[in-house]
């Protein structure tokens, strides 16, 4: 997964939002752009490498190589 930048689409964490938080669609929408743009701004000061849904249906941050190895977490 090392060349990973992302996984989960807006709408798809806007439909996320819906269902886990109760939201309306506009209000889902407007949340997952600014989730997506504190993402891209952990991105860009390589603390992860990408986002997407984890296998239990979950929103999940997938570290770069440096911060999992600081983590102790094996890539």
């Amino acid at each position: 997964m090392a060349d990973i930048s992302q996984s989960a689409s807006r709408s798809s964490i806007a439909e996320y939002l819906r269902h886990v938080q109760g939201l309306d669609p506009a209000s889902a929408d407007q949340e997952a752009g600014v989730i997506i743009d504190n993402f891209e701004r952990m991105k860009a000061m390589g603390y992860i490498k990408g986002w997407c849904f984890d296998e239990g249906g979950h929103l999940d941050l997938i570290p770069t190589d440096e911060m999992a190895h600081l983590l102790g977490e094996e890539q």
